[in-house]
């Protein structure tokens, strides 16, 4: 027949200051009896856990930058894709037939949110212009394509640069 024994007292509260109102944790009762734990010794994570602060934040400031800075932008259908644009801020696009220091206009405008008022098209606003400068003509950045047949001997390793066109927005005008 086995006899139950009565659990120690936690002495590790006098010892250690930090962990006075943490439970107890039997692992820790046996390192306090055992004499590993000091306030002053090497502190392990339970004491580490204990006495850490959260770090402040600063709410004041602005978190989210990837937001429109401005009230005004559109939505445009570009090259089969579409763009969030504002006025002043340059973008890239698969390659456009306009010459750099040219200037276009942007017809396909899909949506546009201008003093508050977001207005859809259906399928585009017909009311809506947006005028763009082109600025360069660009290339992507490189990928690499590898093609090989198993036990064949066959390696082929070609490479790719999306052309790309680099335009600045400088109007959004609702007529």
């Amino acid at each position: 027949m086995q006899t139950s024994t009565l659990p120690r007292p936690c002495t590790h509260f006098q010892t250690l200051p930090s962990l006075r109102h943490s439970p107890c944790s039997p692992a820790l009762r046996r390192q306090s009896l055992r004499g590993e734990r000091t306030a002053t010794g090497s502190t392990s994570w339970p004491l580490r856990a204990a006495t850490l602060e959260a770090p402040s934040v600063d709410t004041s400031s602005s978190t989210i930058e990837r937001l429109p800075q401005t009230d005004k932008y559109a939505v445009v259908d570009l090259g089969g894709v579409q763009l969030l644009v504002e006025e002043g801020r340059w973008y890239t696009c698969n390659r456009l037939q306009a010459e750099p220091g040219s200037r276009l206009q942007l017809g396909r405008v899909l949506a546009l949110k201008d003093e508050g008022v977001f207005t859809v098209g259906k399928p585009y606003l017909e009311s809506v212009v947006v005028e763009a400068e082109v600025l360069e003509d660009a290339k992507g950045p490189k990928l690499t394509i590898f093609k090989y047949r198993a036990k064949k001997h066959y390696r082929k390793k070609t490479g790719h640069r999306q052309p790309l066109t680099k335009f600045l927005v400088t109007k959004i005008d609702k007529q």
